[in-house]
């Protein structure tokens, strides 16, 4: 039952983007190096596909490849971005099917977004739909993110955060994070952060962790991407219908009780 209300959930969200789609426009592609004191090192692919509009609807797909510790993850789905408030903002939302190979952990994520010239919001919910698996079992959980830039050097973003996740056997997973993002040229970006737990190696302990992403964009290729940007601030709220989907790409989980 609970699998059928999923993909319920996951259609209805997303029908009008089959009558959007002309032919899907690659609008970049990307990857990232991340390392943490409490899990192996992690490697994840992406890109962005922009699958038209509808009205004043922008409808996009953003898939994902993760590997860790030789081992995939694979995450699936697509959103929507509209202007609102007379076009001084972007709202939209999103859901993706998560799904891992070393336990076969399933997971459904559905998100909102706001999109502000000074700041951007985004709340996820994430609702796992697999069976435990070799003493693991992924948890059903809520996210909410912020996004400042700071003035007069809006290549730097501050991202607080906050989340909880409902243990079975274990305490719940709840805690604050906090990253730095310096985006100083158009195609990397560097993080560093940490949080309360290590949501994607299932400990209830603190992580720090540093993260090297790389951003192409198709449309300037051919361009020096590495040309050093101070950033544009207030934020043009256009310039962010491409903007990476905000939400823990990892499927969190706890250790079962023998």
């Amino acid at each position: 039952m609970m699998k059928k209300l999923f993909l319920a959930v996951f259609f209805c969200l997303f029908g009008t983007s089959l009558f959007a789609v002309s032919s899907p426009e690659v609008v970049w592609v990307g990857g990232a190096w991340r390392l943490s004191d409490e899990s192996s090192p992690i490697f994840m692919a992406d890109t962005f596909l922009s699958l038209g509009q509808m009205d004043s609807t922008y409808i996009f797909t953003e898939p994902l490849l993760i590997l860790k510790s030789g081992e995939l993850g694979l995450g699936l789905g697509a959103g929507a971005r509209v202007p609102v408030m007379n076009g001084q903002a972007l709202a939209g939302y999103n859901a993706f099917f998560d799904y891992t190979t070393d336990n076969y952990h399933k997971r459904l994520t559905i998100g909102g977004e706001f999109f502000y010239p000074t700041f951007s919001a985004h709340i996820n919910a994430y609702l796992p739909f697999s069976d435990d698996h070799d003493g693991e079992e992924a948890l059903p959980g809520i996210d909410f993110t912020v996004g400042i830039p700071i003035p007069n050097a809006s290549f730097i973003t501050l991202w607080p955060g906050m989340y909880y996740y409902d243990g079975k056997d274990e305490d719940d997973m709840t805690g604050l994070s906090f990253v730095v993002e310096a985006k100083p040229v158009k195609a990397l970006s560097v993080f560093i952060g940490g949080r309360n737990d290590a949501l994607e190696s299932g400990r209830d302990r603190g992580e720090l962790f540093v993260k090297f992403q790389v951003t192409i964009p198709m449309e300037r290729l051919g361009e020096d991407l590495f040309k050093f940007e101070q950033g544009q601030y207030p934020l043009n709220v256009n310039a962010q219908l491409d903007h990476r989907v905000v939400r823990e790409p990892f499927i969190t989980y706890e250790n079962k009780r023998p």
